[in-house]
């Protein structure tokens, strides 16, 4: 064997036996796993909290709610941050629009708007007048 051929074994040996010692930080393996059991206990202790609790908190033009069960009627409350037109969207899990609402704005005072026949999960998304933002409650 040539010189410069068992220099490159053994350098490559090295990086071979460095890289072996040295724990993968970054990798996605050595993350910790998530058993789908756990998984799916976590997600249904979520959605009892928010059951029990019957009002969530979403954000205007910021996508769709947490899955909500809804059993009727589902109540919008807001205190507006600008005037205009703000828009309720009530939407099955396949995406089908199954309730809407709109609340024309003139003055900054707390806004309530009502939905009903809702049964089953839901998911909502919600606008605001030029993409204004702000909080609104889901009483449930």
């Amino acid at each position: 064997m040539k010189k410069y051929q068992k220099t490159t074994i053994a350098a490559l040996s090295c990086m071979a036996l460095l890289l072996a010692s040295v724990p993968a930080v970054f990798a996605d393996e050595m993350s910790m796993p998530v058993v789908p059991s756990q998984d799916a206990q976590i997600k249904q202790e979520q959605e009892d909290i928010i059951s029990a609790q019957g009002v969530l908190v979403e954000y205007f033009d910021g996508g769709y709610s947490t899955d909500i069960y809804l059993s009727g009627n589902v109540t919008f409350t807001f205190l507006p941050r600008t005037t205009g037109e703000y828009v309720f969207n009530v939407e099955d899990m396949n995406g089908n629009l199954k309730g809407s609402g709109r609340v024309i704005v003139s003055d900054l005072t707390t806004k309530t708007i009502t939905l009903g026949n809702l049964y089953g999960y839901h998911k909502i998304v919600a606008y605001s007048p030029n993409g204004g933002g702000g909080g609104y409650q889901i009483h449930f």
